[in-house]
């Protein structure tokens, strides 16, 4: 009788220790996937999104179905089916009578190269969710029939860029494009599944399967194309031959400059290469970072100077951070509504979908 009792109270203080840390787990599991909310740090209006890395998938997001296309910030995250979304990194925003707007900064979705950018700081995702934030100029290497060396070496000054209405350029175009280049001149260079298909000097077919190369001077490099060559290229880092861990980048969005690195107040715009004095002024900006343990992604809008920025995103408790486009592009959004109400039509964004 008395074994039977000690039995019994020890399933009584076992199941009491369950009891006692099973809230725990449920909790975690049932935690929500954002916290939302607006606060003051040094007297700063502060308004902020927090969402678990574990509970989240985040894309970079155009704002139409092709590269330049605009759209505000609440219809690009409704199209994502996103609950959350912040404005993404720089763009030609006052680029007038034209058909799209430039990107101006690297961008990467679904493991596509969409834009290359050479100014500021980028904040990648590789498919597990692992976020980085790194300076990283990129350059494109191209090659025919196998060899990148003289006369087969060619190069590229951009991906899906717009030209403007003079100088020279070689420009990558891709799906991401649209089903054509829409422009006149060239020569164009079409490459389908690796080979040289036609060239033209009109409107060209992107291929799904390929590219585009479109030319505008730069003859020398163009004339090394014909019919049936083999044609690639690779990105390559300004400096050195390896690209570490961008090269598994799934998901990317430029922005910059940096804010804090390793958690450490950190702003110098000028090393980044951006000259623009609103980059530099104190004003109303988006910004993003990430937690030093990776289990958390923070959007954040204020008004202030970079370094005032910086530490609104320490306090925020972001160990890396990044500035992203500002004045009227600063919008964030979730749970349906807007936190931050943008002014104008944005072409880039960052979003959260379940």
């Amino acid at each position: 009788m008395r074994v039977t009792k000690l039995l019994r109270a020890i399933a009584f203080l076992a199941a009491g220790v369950f009891l006692a840390c099973a809230p725990l787990a449920i909790d975690a599991r049932r935690a929500p996937a954002l916290d939302t909310g607006t606060t003051t740090i040094d007297g700063h209006v502060v308004h902020f999104v927090i969402a678990r890395l574990d509970r989240v998938r985040v894309h970079a997001a155009l704002g139409g179905r092709d590269v330049g296309d605009t759209a505000w910030l609440a219809d690009i995250a409704k199209q994502q089916n996103a609950i959350a979304a912040v404005n993404g990194g720089y763009f030609e925003a006052y680029a007038k009578h034209v058909p799209r707007k430039n990107l101006d900064q690297t961008t990467v979705i679904d493991g596509a190269m969409v834009f290359k950018g050479d100014v500021g700081s980028v904040l990648y995702f590789d498919r597990e969710n692992h976020a980085t934030i790194e300076r990283i100029p990129l350059r494109i290497v191209g090659f025919l029939d196998g060899s990148d060396l003289y006369p087969n070496n060619w190069y590229a000054y951009w991906f899906n860029r717009l030209p403007g209405p003079t100088g020279q350029t070689i420009t990558i175009f891709t799906p991401a494009w649209g089903g054509t280049t829409g422009l006149t001149g060239g020569p164009q260079i079409q490459v389908t599944d690796g080979v040289v298909s036609q060239i033209n000097y009109g409107p060209t077919i992107i291929p799904r399967d390929g590219f585009v190369i479109y030319f505008r001077g730069e003859s020398q490099v163009a004339a090394r194309f014909w019919v049936g060559r083999h044609a690639g290229y690779a990105l390559k880092p300004g400096l050195g031959a390896d690209l570490g861990t961008f090269a598994n980048a799934w998901q990317a969005i430029g922005g910059g400059p940096q804010l804090l690195v390793e958690g450490e107040e950190f702003a110098d715009p000028r090393a980044e290469g951006f000259h623009d004095p609103k980059v530099f002024r104190a004003g109303k900006r988006s910004m993003v970072g990430v937690s030093e343990d990776q289990s958390e992604l923070i959007f954040a809008v204020a008004d202030g100077s970079l370094s005032e920025c910086a530490h609104i995103m320490k306090v925020l408790g972001a160990y890396d951070a990044m500035n992203l486009d500002g004045g009227a592009s600063t919008g964030l959004w979730a749970n349906g509504k807007y936190l931050v109400t943008p002014g104008r039509r944005i072409n880039n964004a960052l979003v959260l979908t379940k």
